[in-house]
């Protein structure tokens, strides 16, 4: 009985959201193009009413100088973060090796990935997808020379699904929307259960190619390597980050569902309805 009502809930509050999402986006379309649009007239009726005879002429300032202040400190936010992605890169770079090592050479041509692969010359277990139109899989000697020839297999498999399914790219798209939509917390969970649920596809194909058993030993390899590092949280990298969390999923067979927080989903919708009223009072 109890769950049933969580689930109500639940889906009252994702109402709620879609109703604030459409009630925002149609009022902009009717004030900014000058459409009539029945939708937006519905969604945004009870707020005409009750705004009709008011007129705040130092509003349209006030919000036209928060949206432009919120976008640019998103538009800055990504560009700091894209720039360290970079950089790491670029300075790993700087030890790539002209030829593959002789253990990973044989796997690297059973896959057909000898020129789709990079290797750094670096002790650093490092194992990540980068590039958004010609996406490569980029590995560490460190790495290389820690794992089994399973194990390393699975890795590989697991860089490689993120290459084929461009998911640098698809990254990089998913943190440029929540970025810009940083105010509202269900863009900063839909962010995170984006890219969990890219991770996890990816483990799943390393696990139906190369065995749990390999991928779930390359990642406790990874998570006590004594060099390891976590990845820098930037856009258009993916790399095999070793957390206890996908160790969970990886050896419990936990089933990954996409669900917001209810709080988030409240907050969101507030915060959605209040930009759509004071949208309609500034262009009174």
């Amino acid at each position: 009985m109890r769950h049933e009502q969580a689930c109500g809930r639940y889906l009252l509050l994702k109402i709620l959201l879609s109703l604030s999402v459409i009630c925002l986006i149609t009022a902009v379309f009717h004030h900014l193009m000058n459409i009539g649009l029945p939708i937006g007239t519905m969604c945004c009726h009870t707020v005409d009413i009750m705004l009709t005879n008011v007129t705040v002429p130092w509003l349209s300032l006030v919000a036209r100088g928060v949206a432009t202040a919120a976008l640019l400190l998103s538009i800055s936010q990504l560009l700091w973060r894209l720039w360290l992605t970079y950089r790491f890169v670029s300075h790993l770079k700087q030890a790539t090796i002209g030829a593959i090592p002789q253990q990973l050479a044989p796997l690297c041509a059973r896959l057909n990935l000898t020129e789709q692969t990079v290797v750094l010359d670096t002790p650093t277990p490092l194992a990540f997808c980068f590039g958004l139109l010609n996406p490569r899989i980029y590995l560490s000697t460190g790495l290389i020379e820690g794992l089994a020839d399973k194990e390393l297999r699975a890795v590989v498999l697991h860089e490689d699904h993120h290459r084929r399914r461009y998911d640098p790219l698809r990254t990089l798209l998913v943190e440029i929307l929540a970025t810009i939509l940083f105010f509202l917390p269900v863009a900063g969970e839909w962010r995170d259960q984006f890219l969990t649920s890219v991770e996890l596809a990816a483990d799943r194909y390393a696990i139906r190619t190369g065995g749990r058993p390999a991928l779930a030993g390359a990642m406790h390899k990874l998570l006590t390597h004594p060099l390891a590092i976590r990845l820098p949280a930037g856009s258009g990298l993916n790399g095999l980050n070793a957390t206890n969390v996908r160790l969970a999923y990886l050896l419990d067979e936990v089933t990954f569902n996409w669900r917001f927080s209810t709080r988030s989903l409240l907050y969101s919708s507030l915060m959605l309805s209040l930009g759509c009223m004071v949208l309609q009072v500034s262009l009174f």
